[in-house]
């Protein structure tokens, strides 16, 4: 089979296409407790799926992988900043914020 220049051509447009329904149609990432919503943006991580974080309020949100949702209080814009350029999402969680002594609530 001899695949054209032209067919290539049509493959990725149809690919791209694809790419783009998908990422148009997902899951919105929020939760919306006490009358605030926040907005979270996934991360590459085995414990953590999403975070978000409303910096007017400084309230740090977070979806682990389980599907459980927290909100962390009065944590810093360097927190919530340090989380997100992090190697390991993980490993900064538990050392800066889960040791951190914010306080938290479990979102139902």
């Amino acid at each position: 089979m001899v695949i054209t220049k032209n067919t290539k051509i049509v493959l990725l447009c149809a690919l791209l296409s694809l790419v783009i329904f998908m990422c148009s149609h997902r899951k919105a990432m929020t939760a919306t407790y006490e009358g605030v919503t926040i907005q979270r943006t996934p991360v590459t991580s085995s414990a953590i799926r999403s975070v978000g974080y409303d910096s007017a309020r400084r309230i740090l949100e977070i979806e682990f992988t389980g599907g459980s949702v927290y909100r962390y209080y009065e944590v810093p814009s360097d927190v919530y900043r340090g989380l997100m350029s992090a190697e390991s999402h993980g490993k900064y969680f538990n050392r800066y914020i889960k040791n951190g002594g914010y306080r938290y609530t479990r979102l139902p």
